[in-house]
């Protein structure tokens, strides 16, 4: 029974899911479906539920069934066609969505758009569950701002914090490195950010080849969004805030983006 839930039941929807957000309505009536065809698999009666259909969704480490909540996972899934168009600028669905609606712009940032089609709509109804494991992947350091961008993989992907005499509101990361060795500027570190980062960027593995600024996805090992980690991450850590503690690679994992 599990498996056929799994295989069929709940991957019927996968093709529409993978590119529009399904209604509410429709999502609460298939979901209504598969609980129903779990607890009552002859079809004559309700069944008798023995739990909510939330706590058979929890992963089976933690005591459910592993049953995928559909919602989630079609944001999930919609999350991967937000990260190509992060990862593939130069696709032709990349291009005509740019020029159609976020031209000098990135995809994630909350831009209004007129009329904006349902497809769109549905892809960017995803923008908080990628912000949530998105990191900027330090190259030449040229495109990313010390203070505003998520580049630090700590406990909580967030910008460094800067020191109580810093006057560079603009800094960007490249100011940092020293050019001709290709390594961290300690001196201009340590006058710069708050030595309780100091130490952090200074671990930071650097690229010798003036390999450019790149996106990456914290809860892989290998920095690619997949639709798995997205929605576990959806899962574990609620739309409101960063996740308080990630479940991705340490710095010694970053290192492979080099």
């Amino acid at each position: 029974m599990e498996v056929i839930i799994k295989s069929v039941v709940t991957a019927l929807p996968n093709h529409v899911m993978s590119c529009y957000r399904l209604p509410k309505a429709t999502a609460k009536k298939l979901t209504s479906a598969v609980a129903q065809f779990w607890w009552s698999p002859g079809g004559s009666t309700r069944g008798l539920r023995w739990k909510s259909w939330d706590k058979v969704c929890v992963d089976k480490n933690e005591g459910g069934l592993g049953f995928n909540d559909i919602t989630d996972f079609n944001t999930a899934m919609l999350g991967k066609q937000l990260w190509r168009l992060i990862e593939k600028p130069d696709t032709l669905l990349a291009r005509v969505f740019k020029g159609r609606y976020y031209r000098n712009a990135s995809p994630l940032e909350p831009i209004r758009s007129y009329s904006p089609s349902y497809g769109w709509r549905s892809i960017v109804s995803a923008r908080s569950l990628v912000s949530k494991g998105l990191i900027k992947r330090v190259g030449t350091g040229s495109s990313i701002s010390v203070w505003k961008d998520p580049w630090l993989p700590t406990t909580r992907l967030r910008p460094a914090n800067k020191n109580q005499h810093n006057l560079y509101p603009d800094l960007i990361v490249d100011a940092l490195i020293d050019s001709t060795s290709r390594t961290w500027n300690s001196q201009a570190i340590r006058d710069l950010v708050d030595p309780r980062d100091a130490k952090l960027i200074e671990s930071l593995p650097l690229s010798r080849t003036q390999r450019t600024d790149s996106d990456g996805w914290y809860f892989t090992k290998n920095g690619k969004y997949t639709v798995q980690s997205g929605y576990q991450a959806k899962r574990i850590y609620p739309d409101r805030a960063r996740p308080p503690m990630l479940i991705g690679p340490t710095v010694d994992v970053l290192k492979d983006f080099c």
